[in-house]
């Protein structure tokens, strides 16, 4: 199940934010976001935060029916 992912960044005095569909895809952009930031900033935090919200449903998609005259 696929649920909203929030990348929070704080750096000098400014908090940013930046919604992810999922938690992989969130933590894949985490240390790129550290590295970029650590270049201009002394202190720098970045974490990924879930929320509760589903970014895809969480029923089943149904699969695609065959033609009767592919069975052999």
């Amino acid at each position: 199940m696929k649920i909203f992912t929030v990348l929070i960044a704080l750096y000098g005095d400014v908090e940013s934010r930046v919604l992810f569909p999922s938690e992989a895809e969130c933590g894949a952009a985490l240390v790129s976001m550290q590295v970029i930031l650590e270049a201009s900033y002394d202190e720098v935090t970045v974490m990924c935060h879930r929320s509760t919200l589903l970014s895809a449903s969480p029923r089943p998609v149904a699969r695609p029916t065959t033609q009767t005259g592919d069975r052999k």
